[in-house]
């Protein structure tokens, strides 16, 4: 009987439909989402082990150029098939010229996070969305004008809260105070 012959590229394949890293924290100072180093290792890690496959990152300074780099790349390799070979994705993130309350070592270990997550994110095809299987992409009439009289209810389709509003003004009032005082990460308030 032959053997089988493990296909790695089929392997990431598989997982890659499996791994949804959304950017689901948020820098209030800097205003946008985002996700770390750590979240996406957390969601690579299942999916990989489910396909027998496995990856590393590693980091190098190089200097391009007047300025240094810091290069990281992903491998991933097949665990119990080494003969497989490995695929790697590489990306580089410039060391700040200055970075103010930071010392030198934590101007590169910032440079080391965001290399780092960008070669994973082009080895595991991430992206700013979550697993797209999942995602209804069907455009949905979404209400989010106020009614010019009566009382309604609205509420953010992102955390679920819901209020009711005696009028339109309140209501616009309400959205201008979500810029300053946000009722979570990413608000989306809709009328019902």
């Amino acid at each position: 009987m032959e053997e089988k012959v493990f296909n790695l590229y089929g392997a990431l394949a598989n997982a890659q439909r499996h791994i949804a890293s959304p950017k689901a924290k948020y820098n209030s100072f800097a205003k946008f989402s985002y996700r770390s180093y750590e979240d996406i290792v957390k969601a690579v890690k299942t999916p990989c082990a489910e396909n027998g496959i496995g990856f590393f990152v590693s980091d190098d300074v190089v200097l391009i150029g007047d300025r240094y780099y810091v290069k990281a790349t992903a491998t991933l390799f097949a665990v119990d098939h080494p003969e497989s070979g490995t695929i790697q994705a590489t990306a580089y993130a410039r060391e700040a010229l200055d970075k103010k309350g930071s010392d030198q070592a934590q101007v590169t270990g910032m440079a080391s996070s965001y290399a780092r997550k960008y070669a994973l994110c082009g080895l595991f095809d991430i992206d700013g969305d979550s697993d797209p299987d999942a995602m209804d992409n069907r455009e949905e009439a979404v209400k989010t004008s106020a009614p010019s009289g009566g009382e309604f209810t609205a509420h953010c389709r992102s955390c679920g809260t819901r209020y009711a509003f005696k009028d339109a003004s309140m209501y616009n009032g309400f959205i201008e105070r979500l810029v300053r005082e946000p009722c979570c990460q990413h608000p989306d308030w809709v009328i019902e």
